[in-house]
């Protein structure tokens, strides 16, 4: 009988090895599986951007930070324009005369990536716009073209938006009513326009973010319509950030894809202190610390499967040896109560700042470029950047691509 029960007894104890062996390689193979997942999310994501609007904040100002998540820093040229310039919604000389043209009524500073493509800035008035990369979207789609409708190429759509409008309700109706959205296809050393998705905000609260999906154009129109990442769909985004909208902060998602990344800053502007006394330098650093919480480091590793599709998309750069792979490359704050810009690079120490109360928008004055403002820290500025600001002759749309 002792001999049965010890046989017994060390099967069991065999048993419950086993049992802790396979329950452990089943936990190791979930965290590898997580892991990997998160990996091969990263180099999908690293087109993608964080947008942030913080219209909640009793009297301090309404600000809006955005990250931008790239492969480089796509050559920033910040510029002035100011009233009086006259502007048309196409590039392509073939489609001129079916594109949207305009006078600039508000004078405003904006980023543009290689002279062309302004993703970033804000007007006189207090409305800010930006494109962040759509990955939901289709590069060789755009709005059903209509005959009571001029074009409006993708690489003008924030420029049409700053230069024409004051609040987000006229820029929201006459996307509607006056323009059909196309989209622009990349192209060696300028890659950085197709697809794209629209975040607007004024200075009364109101925000709106415009999408593209199977050539219909679908615009959320609200205040509540604060964060914009990328992707899915911005529908999608709102049913998943609702299921954390009680969670508590350790059940956070941590990871870097679009929905984590949503999850977190909305969590974050919704738990925001309030600046003592309105205080807009306080503001701006509770802005960037959210800003940082959501952003890509520098030197995040490539997954082996995706180091091909990330040397081509390098290479295809207009200046491939300046990158330094995925990473968050500039960081803005929209001040849309005082009309203050700041702008952060990341090989910069500090952030450079643009007050366009004061700045002469009048169209007398000459188009205003910082080429490569990225590299201000190099150059020794810190602070105010408008004394560093050039003439140009014409428009920037006029420059070679740079």
């Amino acid at each position: 009988m002792k001999t049965k029960d010890n046989h017994r007894r060390e099967g069991r104890k065999l048993m419950q090895k086993r049992s802790v062996i396979v329950n452990t390689q089943m936990r190791n193979f979930a965290v590898l599986a997580i892991g990997i997942g998160l990996l091969l999310g990263i180099w999908a994501e690293v087109e993608a951007c964080t947008r942030i609007f913080w219209n909640t904040s009793g009297d301090g100002p309404l600000i809006v930070g955005r990250n931008e998540d790239y492969v480089s820093a796509s050559d920033p040229t910040l510029v002035a324009t100011p009233r009086g310039m006259k502007r048309t919604g196409t590039e392509d000389e073939a489609k001129k005369s079916e594109a949207i043209n305009w006078t600039v009524k508000y004078g405003n500073v904006a980023i543009y990536a290689n002279n062309r493509f302004p993703n970033d800035g804000m007007n006189e008035a207090g409305l800010t716009a930006r494109t962040l990369f759509y990955l939901d979207g289709d590069p060789n789609e755009s709005v059903k073209p209509d005959a009571t409708k001029l074009e409006l190429d993708e690489d003008h759509w924030v420029s049409f938006v700053l230069d024409n409008f004051a609040t987000v309700a006229e820029a929201v109706d006459a996307i509607k009513t006056q323009v059909h959205l196309v989209s622009v296809k990349g192209r060696k050393g300028y890659s950085y326009a197709t697809p794209k998705h629209l975040a607007m905000a004024d200075a009364t609260g109101d925000s709106a973010i415009i999408e593209i999906q199977k050539g219909k154009v679908n615009v959320f129109h609200g205040r509540q319509y604060r964060i914009l990442t990328n992707p899915p769909s911005y529908q999608q985004q709102l049913e998943n950030a609702a299921k954390y909208k009680n969670v508590k902060q350790s059940k956070l998602p941590v990871s870097w894809t679009g929905s984590d990344r949503f999850v977190r800053a909305d969590y974050w502007v919704r738990h925001f202190p309030e600046p003592r006394g309105g205080d807009a330098a306080t503001a701006y650093g509770f802005m960037y610390s959210a800003l940082g919480n959501v952003a890509f480091p520098a030197g995040l590793p490539t997954p082996d499967e995706d180091k091909e599709a990330a040397k081509k998309m390098i290479a295809n750069l207009q200046h491939p040896d300046q990158s330094y792979g995925a990473a968050t490359y500039f960081q803005s704050i929209s001040d849309l109560t005082n009309k203050h810009y700041r702008w952060k690079s990341l090989i910069a120490p500090s952030d450079v700042y643009f007050d366009l109360v004061g700045y002469d928008f009048s169209a007398s004055q000459p188009v205003r470029v910082i080429k490569r403002i990225d590299l201000y820290a190099q150059q020794g500025w810190s602070g105010d950047v408008v004394p560093h600001l050039v003439a140009i002759k014409g428009d920037i749309y006029d420059e070679p691509v740079e």
